[in-house]
């Protein structure tokens, strides 16, 4: 509001009124202010375009970004010791917040200060890390994100989530929005460049009828601080300052309400919470780690509604016994026969005090459901409230209708209906208590991982002073772990953080409850350990690497949570389903009660079908009522998720994470499977075992070394593997190379210059002034180096024996090859096995020759091979798989059969295998490991066996049969229960199911669907295939021999 003329002195350098500007874009109205020391711009969310000064306007704000943010291809990393190279460098130039890099999809995604930094220099020193780099994409981001994460309750059908998804999806700037009936979680996602404040999110959610809470998201490189001792603002400034000067802090938000708190981002790899802690200590407050944190906002949410529950059954409990007592028990005793005769004219005592305490239940332990039922039609939708607010009601106003109308006229009082509303109100809240309990118990495998992070840890620290390396060992919060920490674990002790193993003897680890290894893990110098494993050998000390939130653990538990906000497409059936159930059962019950109250009038049923005390009316009215409250959406809605949250916990306790409830599905119908070989089929770990020279004037020392030093300038596997070979075969090449030392280190190798990588070629420089190419056939040929007809008699009697063979040029001459062999796993002929029997053919997709490739898929049972494939051309082989067949018509128009098209999974390593795992219908990425932070995969295989193939195959198809078992139920039982319901048995059977028993039928039939997923829980992975077998075809049968 502008001041008033008289309150503003006009006048030379007087700051004009602030002016109000409206403009339009795709997120809705936006006001820009000017006229004030700072221009500020806010969107509103109104329906209307202009301000108002009389309501609250829902505001998006908008801030001027200074950070950017973009993704970046990184092409040459070949393991994961590549991608750490990439992220800590990025991590240390000036200006640059945060950096994550996928060694799967092959991208980093840097978060920078666009003062300081530009994506130029960012780009630059990729490559200055020995690694090729191109920028896929750039984006402004904020500081409130592009998403918000809310704890919804109150939902209890498909048709509250759906209620809620429409409620959200309505506002502007909003794109998407994923809601878990199961775990009450919703995620809201914005479009660029809007941001919807979650109090905005919160209202629509509540007017919608349900509770909301937002869930605070900490990033993987900030913490949240409690502070107790700060009492105002000089306080808080005290703190600000205290953190703000310390190196490494980014920012600092500190506030005094409605507690104590500071929020602090930061770089991991240069300080952590705990220094955090002694610095708010030093300047005289007290601090510690914020307890709550996303991870357990589901499981809190599960426990408060199955408290609430509980409650409000013991409650409405408290009040029906005696109700029930009145109706049932006392009549039939003689000692209470005064309570049933007329005490206000003709309506008796037991009347009256059945509607005092049929009044609590109703209106204040009920309440809920008729709130949520207003709310609910309030939006244009209907849900389960519906059906119970309107059956309650009208047994409770009936009753009311018929003693006044006894006490107005004088007529004989047959009897009142107080017991229906109390007892369907009571049974329906205990279906409720324990659907929640179960629903509970389907996320129990989410809490055992939460379980697995030891409270606390013992670091060492350097003893300052000493001639030789001492430590002290102090005992710290896991939460405290520092990036770079070392810390001593104790035998029978769990790891605290992911990282890598400093010292220690006879080192093993249980990693069961990761990976679903079953027998432990022995453990050498260097090797790699995963937080919340169990150390089931010796003592030893680690150092930490990945804490908190980027732990191995922590990214599990994350993937797992978003894989069950992710509906299944089956469930998009139960989402047609509850949008007019309501109504149709509304439809289905007044339609009862009319033709049950026209028959009787026309009487066209006998007086003696009608129970003692009731009219024609109020015979029809129950049959009603029974309608309304045993027809059950609640058990569609569950149907779906429920299954897909337990089959999905059981996936990650058996080291098998599943990604999202569609990729499930999928995975349920597959049919082909297609195999990468290096690193998926084998073992991944390549060796030389023989070489030889065709050059008379070239010795083998010379071609080694020149050999040598061109893999030098490679991280390939298959690089690796010849460095580690020259150095076996150079007499004078030291041997004991220490760990830390790199392979090639010690070796005398000539210059190497102008260097060129083909990927999945191989590689052309210059050694000594001689052109040099070090790779497969196709890139001889492309340079046009003739190969001898000798060479190429002795490679294919190479690549007949199942090996790889390296040519070597030099000056366009074929100077020698090396013969590489990679093994075959032992498992992969069982398991190709296994699948054939479930009904998936297998195939062999891989940038190998066609020689070696035949040889590998033979030994394996595979049939059908794909050889000198390109990564990208993996892809588009995929594509070919994918398509459906195609029939000829007797036109001769080609017609394509969609229904029978093949559902294809591409199984691969993860290095270069990713374009191919997101064109497959289902991507598997094998031997994952710690690096599960995969886009491309559908499912992340912890452990490098191809068992776990087989078994997430199996276990989708379980679940999803488990998903089909449920809809079944709940199908059958809503078209027997409502037809009996509605009095088509009472002709001949004269039962007439009270409304509360029908009540009591339809909370448990939810409850029957809950406890049907939770079967799941005793799934069994597939009898274990043989290994060490091997298929050999005898020209007439393949013929599997076990070695």
């Amino acid at each position: 509001r502008p001041p008033s003329p008289t309150s503003r002195r006009q006048g030379a350098g007087a700051l004009p009124y602030p002016q109000l500007a409206t403009t339009h874009d795709d997120c809705g109205a936006v006001y820009t202010l000017t006229g004030v020391d700072i221009p500020m711009r806010a969107r509103s969310l109104a329906s209307q375009d202009a301000l108002s000064t009389t309501e609250t306007l829902r505001l998006v704000v908008e801030a001027e970004s200074i950070e950017r943010e973009v993704s970046i291809s990184v092409f040459g990393m070949s393991k994961s010791a590549c991608a750490s190279t990439v992220e800590l460098g990025l991590k240390n130039l000036p200006g640059v917040l945060s950096a994550k890099v996928s060694l799967l999809t092959e991208a980093a995604d840097v978060r920078f200060d666009e003062r300081t930094i530009g994506t130029e220099r960012i780009l630059k020193a990729v490559e200055e890390m020995g690694f090729a780099a191109l920028l896929r994409d750039e984006r402004a981001t904020s500081s409130v994100g592009n998403h918000v994460r809310l704890e919804v309750t109150g939902m209890t059908c498909s048709a509250c989530s759906g209620a809620v998804e429409a409620a959200l999806q309505g506002i502007p700037g909003v794109s998407r929005v994923a809601v878990s009936l199961t775990t009450g979680i919703v995620m809201v996602e914005f479009k660029h460049g809007c941001t919807v404040l979650p109090a905005t999110l919160i209202k629509e959610v509540e007017d919608a009828g349900f509770d909301a809470e937002e869930i605070k998201e900490v990033e993987e490189s900030s913490v949240r601080l409690l502070i107790e001792g700060m009492t105002c603002s000089a306080c808080t400034g005290a703190v600000e300052r205290a953190l703000t000067e310390m190196n490494g802090v980014e920012a600092v938000s500190v506030s005094l309400l409605p507690e104590g708190s500071a929020e602090v981002r930061f770089n991991p790899d240069l300080t952590g919470p705990r220094d955090f802690i002694e610095v708010i200590e030093d300047a005289g407050f007290n601090a510690r780690i914020s307890s709550s944190d996303k991870r357990g906002a589901s499981n809190h949410a599960a426990s408060n509604e199955v408290e609430n529950y509980r409650r409000l059954f013991w409650a409405s409990l408290t009040y029906t016994v005696p109700t029930f007592l009145i109706n049932m028990v006392l009549p039939r005793l003689p000692a209470f026969i005064w309570m049933y005769q007329g005490f206000i004219q003709k309506v008796t005592l037991a009347s009256f005090l059945k509607w005092g305490l049929a009044t609590p239940v109703q209106f204040s332990i009920g309440s809920r459901f008729h709130i949520g039922a207003y709310k609910s039609l309030k939006n244009g939708s209907a849900n389960m409230d519906v059906l119970v607010s309107l059956a309650t009601n009208v047994a409770y106003f009936t009753s009311i209708y018929l003693i006044f109308h006894c006490l107005l006229t004088g007529h004989n009082f047959g009897r009142d209906f107080f017991e229906t509303s109390t007892m369907l109100i009571t049974f329906i809240l205990l279906g409720k208590y324990l659907e929640s309990a179960a629903k509970r118990s389907t996320s129990e495998a989410i809490s055992k991982l939460l379980d697995l992070t030891p409270n606390s840890a013992i670091l060492l620290n350097e003893v300052p002073g000493m001639d030789s390396q001492e430590y002290s060992e102090e005992t710290i919060s896991s939460t405290l772990i520092h990036r770079g920490d070392l810390l001593k674990v104790l035998p029978g002790s769990r790891i605290a953080a992911d990282g890598v193993l400093v010292e220690g003897n006879n080192v093993h680890t249980d990693e069961s409850m990761i990976t679903g290894e079953s027998l432990p893990v022995l453990k050498k110098i260097g090797d790699g350990l995963v937080g919340g494993t169990l150390n089931s050998g010796g003592a030893f000390i680690m150092r930490a690497v990945r804490v908190g939130a980027d732990a191995s653990l922590s990214q599990i538990i994350k993937l797992v949570e978003n894989a069950q906000l992710a509906k299944a497409p089956i469930q998009a059936f139960a989402d047609r389903i509850s949008n007019v159930f309501v109504p149709f059962v509304v439809a289905v019950a007044l339609t009862t009660w009319f033709v049950w109250y026209v028959a009787g009038e026309l009487a066209m049923y006998p007086d003696s079908w009608l129970p003692e005390g009731e009219t024609k009316m109020i015979f029809a009215i129950m049959f009603g009522i029974s309608v309304l409250v045993t027809a059950c959406p609640c058990a569609l809605g569950l149907a779906t998720p429920t299954a897909v949250m337990v089959g999905t916990g059981v996936g990650a306790t058996n080291g098998i994470l599943i990604k999202g409830a569609d990729g499930l599905e999928r995975a349920g119908k597959i049919t082909i499977a297609a195999f990468d070989k290096t690193g998926t089929l084998t073992v991944g770990h390549p060796t030389v075992v023989n070489f030889k020279v065709f050059q008379s004037d070239l010795s083998e020392s010379q071609f080694l070394r020149v050999v040598g030093a061109a893999e030098s300038q490679s991280e390939h596997p298959i690089a690796r593997a010849i460095i580690k070979f020259v150095r076996s075969k150079l007499s004078e090449v030291q041997v004991d190379t220490p760990e830390d030392v790199s392979d090639d280190a010690y070796l005398n190798l000539p210059k190497v210059e102008d260097v060129n990588i083909v990927p999945g070629e191989g590689m052309t420089c210059r050694i000594a002034g001689s052109e040099v190419i070090v790779g497969n056939n196709k890139l001889l040929k492309d340079a046009e180096v003739d190969i001898p007809k000798d060479v190429l008699s002795y490679v294919g009697e190479i690549q007949r024996d199942a090996h790889t063979c390296v040519l070597v040029a030099m000056n366009r001459q074929v100077a020698g090859l090396l013969a590489i062999t990679d093994p075959i796993r032992p498992e992969a002929a069982g398991v190709v096995a296994a699948l054939s029997r479930m009904g998936v053919q297998s195939h062999l997709v891989t940038g190998d020759n066609w020689q070696t490739a035949r040889a590998i898929a033979a030994e394996c049972g595979i049939v059908s091979v794909h050889a000198e494939v390109s990564p990208a051309g993996k892809a588009a082989k995929i594509e070919e798989l994918k398509a459906p067949p195609m029939k000829k018509t007797l036109s001769g128009i080609v017609k394509v059969e969609h229904r029978n098209a093949p559902v294809v999974a591409m199984v691969g390593d993860g290095i270069n295998d990713a374009p191919a795992l997101a064109a497959a219908d289902v991507g598997i990425a094998i031997g994952a490991g710690t690096d599960i932070a995969i886009e491309a995969a559908d499912f992340v295989l912890m452990r490098s066996d191809l068992e776990d193939v087989a078994a997430a195959i199996d276990l989708s198809r379980k679940t999803f049969r488990q998903i089909q078992y449920n809809y079944i139920w709940a199908m059958v039982y809503n078209l027997l229960a409502i037809p009996i319901a509605a009095g088509v048995l009472y002709p001949k059977t004269r039962i007439q199911a009270p409304p509360w028993v029908a009540g009591a039928a339809m909370a448990f039939s939810s409850v029957s669907v809950v406890c049907s997923s939770l079967s799941l829980r005793y799934y069994t992975r597939p009898n274990p295939v043989m290994r060490g077998i091997k298929v050999e075809d005898t020209g007439q049968e393949m013929v599997t021999i076990q070695h």
